[in-house]
């Protein structure tokens, strides 16, 4: 299930997440979505640094967490796109970052800037960015059957 945070508290626990799982500093215009399977909060995206028709994306997972359900990469996608109405997604990681290079590859994102050794550790530092003309997870916006999106607070 997709959870939003509804309170300071939430959302705080999921900066908290973000933080530890993907070295990501909270910023206050943050927005998260959790995914929660039982009761352990398994992953959280989060999109800052809305600036003209972009936004920055950040996702981090639970050690044992290797899947992105649809419906969240609708959910998130859509809110990007559509709710915000950005017109591209950023993501900013390091080169030595292999998991998370195929990952936001295979979610689309195309790379648009290496800055050769500026990255932690002597990566690189990579920009990757998912323009909304070329977001494949937006065109079919429905909920698939026994999934659902609710507040934190009623997770």
């Amino acid at each position: 299930m997709i959870v939003i945070p509804k309170s300071k508290l939430e959302w705080t626990a999921m900066a908290a997440f973000i933080n530890f799982h993907a070295k990501v500093s909270p910023s206050p215009d943050m927005q998260f979505f959790g995914y929660v399977r039982g009761e352990k909060l398994c992953m959280v995206v989060a999109l800052d640094g809305f600036l003209g028709k972009t936004a920055q994306i950040n996702v981090a997972n639970a050690p044992d967490w290797h899947f992105t359900p649809r419906v969240m990469l609708r959910e998130v996608f859509r809110y990007a796109f559509v709710t915000a109405g950005r017109e591209m997604l950023l993501g900013v990681l390091n080169s030595r970052n292999t998991r998370a290079m195929n990952y936001d590859l295979h979610l689309g994102f195309r790379e648009l800037l290496r800055l050769p050794g500026l990255h932690e550790d002597g990566g690189d530092f990579v920009v990757l960015g998912l323009k909304k003309s070329d977001c494949r997870y937006i065109d079919a916006m429905e909920v698939p059957s026994g999934q659902e999106i609710r507040s934190a607070a009623r997770a």
